[in-house]
């Protein structure tokens, strides 16, 4: 097998912004920034200032020194709260509280006052990004607390951005009308995708289950349009996600929720679906499901202002009542040859529950190793299970479905990710940030009977048309980028290389599918299915009519093969003037894919070795 360069992207984006401070390529992945100016009382710049940031965290500190032109910044931050104290001859000291959101620059400018007299200022990340050209909005801890959201999934909060929804068809996030498979999910700066389907990891392949605890996400940013050369991949936005840390104080959470279907209340439309519907199937109305969540969080330190851990988990129990029933059977009575299929789909006709329960687990360890290197290491695992979690016709309020419960599975998806990250500080000026991800996904999707499916007006019997399934992928990860704090530039420059396996073995009609075109009446469907012969007049037996067809995938159902992804960029953040900074930046992506069997000459061969017709 070879490879070769299937695509090639370049991205060349620059941006003009009118600003009163330095700007910095705040997007990097889970982490923030604060610039600023130091001036003092009449507007001039203050060189030679010595500016103090210290996390209220994790009491962790450095130290930079404004330039000619007063500048100071602050890179690679993890999102919080942090002090900065500013201080130089002949002024005053000035302290300013100083929040920082993921993916953004926080505005931070200092004037420093005369003689003796100091200051304390409060600086809030909600501002507009006067140094910034990002269209983008962050939803942080305190929203992701106490919005209303039924599932917690955090992904579902991105409703809150303008131009951004979940789309009803995947329950992905969608971004300026793009598809959801197009938007770019990184969480703490790595890949949070899925890379045979797209869109979110687990996604919809979870059943629409949360894969990371909605309590270890501390915020996270939607850019729709105008983010930085630094992200790629995607042509439908970027979501990027910080997780939580554990700090020098110990804290945690806990939470249940507990929702009964008893306690949902109807209204007409319930009702009229009960009156007219289920009252004759003898079927009750289940408005809602069952449904109980449970879980919580514990963060502290494991050595003061050094070493600090994370940990969060979460557990879903879902369930609701459905019912396999055939309405075209009712007051409708068989003839003799009929009989044998009317009692087939008779017995089939049965109530179950369909269940959609889910586990994730978070692990965080944060090492501030020294004044030079900043080190964390993550583990997560999620499980899904929906026991007869495939969809067979039923809707939210009507729980029925013509398909046996045999045509029904489990849905399953397993996810396993490790991700680690170091950020070292050569100098104030100088900073490195390396990140490595290890990343596994599972989704079987197991048949309840592996056996002949039959669809027809009356009913659906038999394994469903693409069952069984089953689908891995794994992705191996380094993301290296380096900042250089110089003059008036911010330089970033850096890399990118995923290693991606995918693997999946998929068919219709496995075992095998008859359908009947243009059969549609209840009783021409029994008689065909009869294996009496007589009915039409010249049948021999069962299918033997004119509008049978059948239908079964040959071959080995399988599909495997590696991509490699790779990508540069380079990008810069000029401050031509305190009121004036242009953002530019250039990207390169190549994806190498395997060369593909061209020919068919296996499938041609299998066919033409058949001897039909097939008995059976």
């Amino acid at each position: 097998m070879t490879n070769n360069i299937s695509i090639r992207f370049i991205t060349v984006a620059l941006l003009t912004v009118f600003a009163f401070a330095g700007s910095l390529f705040a997007q990097a992945g889970g982490t923030g920034s604060i610039a600023g100016v130091v001036t003092d009382s009449t507007g001039a710049v203050v060189k030679g200032a010595s500016v103090m940031l210290t996390s209220k965290a994790t009491n962790s500190s450095q130290t930079v020194t404004t330039g000619d032109d007063g500048l100071y910044s602050f890179v690679l931050l993890q999102p919080g709260n942090y002090t900065v104290k500013t201080s130089a001859a002949s002024f005053g000291d000035s302290t300013s509280n100083v929040e920082v959101q993921v993916g953004r620059t926080t505005d931070a400018n200092v004037s420093l006052a005369a003689g003796s007299v100091s200051a304390v200022v409060q600086v809030t990340a909600e501002g507009i990004q006067t140094t910034s050209n990002t269209f983008d909005s962050v939803q942080n801890a305190t929203a992701i607390q106490n919005l209303p959201i039924n599932g917690r999934r955090f992904q579902d909060l991105v409703g809150g951005t303008p131009t951004a929804l979940i789309e009803p068809s995947r329950n992905q996030i969608s971004l300026s009308g793009q598809r959801g498979i197009n938007t770019n999910v990184s969480v703490d700066g790595v890949d949070y995708n899925q890379p045979f389907f797209g869109g979110i990891r687990g996604g919809e392949r979870s059943n629409s289950a949360f894969t990371l605890p909605q309590e270890s996400i501390r915020e996270f940013q939607v850019v729709a349009a105008g983010y930085s050369a630094e992200f790629g991949r995607s042509s439908g936005g970027v979501v990027n996600v910080s997780t939580k840390s554990g700090s020098n104080d110990l804290s945690g959470s806990a939470f249940f929720m507990w929702r009964p279907s008893d306690l949902a209340l109807g209204n007409e439309f319930t009702d009229a679906l009960r009156e007219q519907k289920l009252r004759d199937l003898n079927i009750p109305l289940i408005i809602a499901p069952d449904q109980n969540q449970f879980g919580g969080s514990l963060g502290g330190p494991i050595s003061k202002d050094r070493v600090f851990f994370f940990t969060s988990y979460e557990q879903q129990q879902w369930s609701i009542r459905r019912a396999v029933t055939h309405t075209t059977l009712v007051n409708f009575t068989p003839t003799l040859p009929q009989t044998e299929p009317f009692n087939t789909f008779k017995a089939e006709q049965t109530q179950f529950n369909q269940t959609n329960d889910a586990k994730a687990f978070i692990g965080k360890i944060d090492w501030d190793v020294n004044n030079s290197n900043r080190f964390n290491i993550r583990y997560n695992h999620s499980r899904n299970e929906a026991l007869n979690g495939v969809s067979t016709g039923e809707t939210v309020l009507d729980p029925t479905t013509n398909r046996s419960l045999g045509t029904n599975g489990i849905e399953g998806n397993r996810t396993n990710a490790a991700v680690a990250q170091l950020v070292s500080t050569f100098s104030p000026r100088v900073l490195n940030e390396f990140r490595f991800q290890w990343a596994k996904e599972e989704r079987p999707r197991q048949a309840n009977v592996e056996q002949v499916s039959v669809v027809s007006n009356v009913g659906e019997l038999g394994t469903r048309t693409f069952l069984p399934t089953v689908q891995d992928d794994k992705r191996y990860q380094f993301v290296d980028a380096m900042t250089f704090i110089t003059g008036s530039h911010t330089l970033k420059f850096g890399g990118e290389y995923s290693k991606i396996k995918v693997a999946q073995d998929f068919g219709f009609n496995q075992f095998g599918n008859y359908t009947f075109s243009g059969l549609n009446a209840t009783g021409d469907i029994l008689n065909a299915l009869s294996a009496t012969p007589g009915t039409p007049t010249g049948r021999l037996g069962r299918f033997d009519v004119s509008q049978a067809r059948f239908n079964q995938q040959i071959g080995n159902l399988q599909a495997a093969f590696d991509i490699s992804e790779l990508a540069f960029f380079g990008q810069d953040s000029w401050r031509a003037t305190q009121k004036l900074t242009i953002n530019f930046g250039l990207r390169y992506e190549k994806q190498f894919n395997p060369t593909a069997e061209a020919s068919n000459t296996p499938v041609i061969n299998a066919i033409t070795s058949t001897t039909f017709p097939l008995l059976g």
